[in-house]
């Protein structure tokens, strides 16, 4: 089973401004009371995507066997991996981690291009 590192933007617009610090705390609660999700799936705060006028921005990065979640993905992962998420809300992270990391499924009415 595929396993998952969200990376939530924490730059001075995103975190302050847009508050998503309140989001990366929704999502470890998330994550923590679905069993099938945690094991699979972290969260982390990222230092900016560069699309501060989007935010609050995070990227879904699906891991290769063994690589450590905890290290910010390189530019061409952000580049080649359909994961970008613009403008998210506490509803929208849900869905997003319910979609994309519980089932595998980009989530095409959110994700945007890097």
């Amino acid at each position: 089973m595929a396993r998952y590192q969200i990376h939530v933007c924490d730059g001075p617009s995103c975190g302050v401004t847009h508050g998503s610090e309140a989001l990366v705390e929704r999502l470890a609660a998330a994550i923590a009371e679905d069993s099938d999700l945690r094991g699979r799936v972290g969260v982390r705060c990222y230092t900016c995507f560069g699309r501060c006028d989007d935010g609050p921005n995070l990227f879904v990065q699906t891991l290769a066997e063994g690589e450590d979640g905890d290290d910010e993905p390189e530019p061409e992962v952000l580049e080649t991996q359909r994961g970008f998420y613009p403008g998210m809300d506490e509803a929208k992270v849900l869905q997003v981690l319910r979609q994309h990391c519980g089932r595998g499924r980009v989530v095409e009415a959110l994700v945007d291009e890097y």
